[in-house]
């Protein structure tokens, strides 16, 4: 088969449902804004709900200028319901991005750096320099641990596995890697330089493209039916189907509020999105038709 029937016959035998109900494709979604915290986020890039924990992980980019290295960086807590829980959890961060979670273990993507967070006690165990790195952005984690987090500004998805840091892929179709998610066969990508949502086979590197025509493609988020939230940073979300067609559902552009790297509440069926300038993380309510 090609390499699309392929892919996407990846995603559909990933469809475990526990009912009827929970497994019926929806022909129509809508975002209703359920709630926002305040403007007290600095810069706000990434949001992560950990279900088995049952907090929000925040990453605050917080001083946006030339010095990317300025240590005025932290990621925050928030219960679910988006009270801060702790604002200034973890501090002496430069610009953190992307986060995701193994085990025990925050990972967040700071410019050159994939830093590893102890979840328990709040501090950080390691940070890995990544030479030649120049804007690392999002962050994944596959099923057997192997952490992933690209480079927009360098062209590559690099790749952590046991302590060891090397490229895993940079070829023509790596071009402004932003978005990383590690499904069972691929690595989901959003290029934010090309609007193209792509699928990388682990073992081959082959590329297939999945879906187009989403500027500056940010954060990638799965709901329960398996399909997914992708952002375009400049404000927009939209919803991608297993067979790559789209519905756009939001559109704050004109507002001028952003929308970064987004995360999936599944169980409530909320999407949190970090607004960046606008310093807030605000939540809607995902309703399925």
């Amino acid at each position: 088969m090609n390499n699309y029937v392929c892919a996407l016959f990846l995603f559909t035998t990933m469809r475990f449902c526990s009912s009827d109900t929970e497994c019926k494709e929806p022909t129509s979604v809508t975002l209703t804004e359920k709630w926002s915290t305040e403007a007290v986020m600095k810069t706000p890039e990434s949001a992560l709900y950990d279900e088995s924990r049952r907090v929000i992980f925040v990453s605050n980019v917080n001083g946006f200028n030339n010095d990317q290295h300025d240590g005025d960086g932290f990621i925050s807590k928030l219960k679910p319901n988006g009270t801060v829980d702790n604002l200034d959890w973890v501090t002496g961060l430069n610009d953190p991005k992307g986060l995701a979670i193994w085990k025990s273990k925050l990972y967040v993507a700071d410019i050159d750096h994939l830093v590893e967070i102890n979840i328990n006690n709040g501090t950080i165990v390691n940070s890995y320099p990544i030479s030649g790195a120049v804007f690392l952005n999002d962050v994944t984690v596959d099923s057997k641990g192997t952490v992933y987090v690209s480079d927009t500004g360098g062209n590559k998805i690099y790749q952590l596995k046991g302590n060891t840091i090397s490229v895993f892929d940079e070829d023509e179709n790596v071009s402004g890697p932003n978005g990383l998610m590690a499904e069972s066969e691929t690595l989901i990508m959003a290029s934010a330089a090309t609007g193209n949502i792509g699928l990388i086979d682990y073992q081959t590197k082959a590329y297939t493209n999945w879906t187009s025509g989403i500027a500056n493609a940010d954060g990638i988020a799965k709901d329960r039916f398996k399909n997914y939230f992708i952002s375009n940073w400049q404000g927009e979300v939209y919803y991608v189907f297993t067979n790559g067609n789209t519905l756009k559902l939001l559109d704050t552009k004109d507002a001028g509020i952003n929308s970064a790297d987004v995360s999936m509440m599944p169980k409530e069926n909320i999407l949190l999105v970090p607004t960046f300038f606008n310093n807030r993380i605000v939540a809607y309510q995902a309703t399925y038709e």
